[in-house]
């Protein structure tokens, strides 16, 4: 899972840098490789979580699932928010990016999580 998150993660970086050399100022954040280095952390960190918890108890494992997802998600928009608050100027492309990099982690994590609780 880990070699897996970091190649994801490495492949996000290098597009999200090419992305802020080639297109205009008014549609590239220059915070998105900052962002993609929080759901690597993020994804690792409730990933180890959820498969501990499925180890210890299989059925804890939606209620841990459902309890992350949501953490996370409030997380997510309050960080938004703040950046949104502090960078008025760059805040939609930030907040667009964010949610782009949110819904690719979300089905990473899905796709990985499903072939983990597979083999196990």
């Amino acid at each position: 899972m880990i070699k897996n998150t970091i190649i994801f993660s490495f492949t996000l970086i290098v597009i999200s840098l090419l992305w802020n050399l080639f297109v205009p100022e008014n549609i590239k954040s220059p915070a998105t490789p900052y962002v993609v280095i929080y759901f690597f952390v993020s994804t690792i960190v409730t990933h180890h979580l959820l498969m501990k918890t499925n180890k210890q108890s299989p059925q804890n494992f939606i209620r841990a699932y459902l309890g992350t997802t949501a953490l996370r998600l409030f997380l997510n928009l309050m960080i938004i928010v703040m950046y949104m608050l502090i960078n008025r100027m760059g805040a939609m492309v930030f907040a667009l990016s964010f949610l782009v990099l949110y819904f690719l982690y979300l089905i990473f994590e899905i796709i990985s999580l499903q072939k983990d609780l597979k083999e196990k």
